[in-house]
């Protein structure tokens, strides 16, 4: 398969340049996570990094445990889904500062999974933002769909809705820092072998092009 050729070849300056590009997107969210939060946010992305899909779950450490996930799918230019979870520790977090409560330990009560959903759809709006200025593609996210269980079953019904196969996604390890807390979350781009390949592609070219 020509993705897998592709991410093989991949250098330490173009993981270097997913990653930024990641902390770029996810830190012009912090406008709006202010908003949100009524409180300063800071953000950055740990890591970046090309996987097996069945590899995700043991990396991220949650293949044991439920998780809060939220999926959009991604469309025009490139063709995919992304997700963004939460393992519960980071949901009960979120979910205090948000509603400001301790009910807000409850992680099945639909306002603070709206809330939290909010914060997904964000996060993924301005890393979409980034990768399209980037590229210069038209790239679009749906509305979020957000369920609480174990992250394998999330990820799963993931595939499923892109009835499509593929094998590698790219997944960025991101850390919020609010009111002295800090909550950590995964942000996880899955995209048919066509559209891979064509980010590679894409990212390659812009990386080395040379100034007009």
């Amino acid at each position: 398969m020509e993705e897998i050729k592709n991410l093989r070849n991949l250098s330490e300056y173009e993981y270097g340049a997913l990653k930024e590009l990641g902390n770029i997107g996810i830190g012009n969210s912090a406008t709006s996570l202010y908003k949100l939060t009524n409180s300063l946010v800071q953000t950055r992305v740990l890591g970046a990094k090309f996987e097996l899909i069945e590899n995700i779950p043991k990396i991220t450490g949650v293949s044991e445990f439920p998780v809060l996930g939220s999926f959009m799918h991604i469309k025009k230019d490139l063709n995919g889904y992304i997700l963004i979870f939460f393992p519960e520790k980071s949901v009960k977090s979120l979910s205090l500062i948000l509603s400001g409560e301790e009910k807000g330990i409850d992680l099945v009560d639909t306002t603070n999974r709206s809330l939290i959903e909010e914060v997904s759809h964000i996060l993924a709006g301005t890393y979409v933002t980034a990768l399209s200025k980037f590229l210069d593609l038209n790239i679009l996210i749906s509305t979020p769909y957000t369920v609480y269980d174990m992250f394998g079953s999330i990820l799963n019904s993931v595939l499923t809705e892109m009835s499509c196969k593929t094998d590698f996604a790219l997944l960025l390890d991101a850390e919020l820092l609010i009111k002295e807390e800090k909550i950590y979350g995964n942000v996880l781009t899955l995209f048919d072998s066509a559209s891979l390949d064509y980010l590679l592609k894409r990212t390659n070219e812009m990386l080395h092009r040379k100034p007009g």
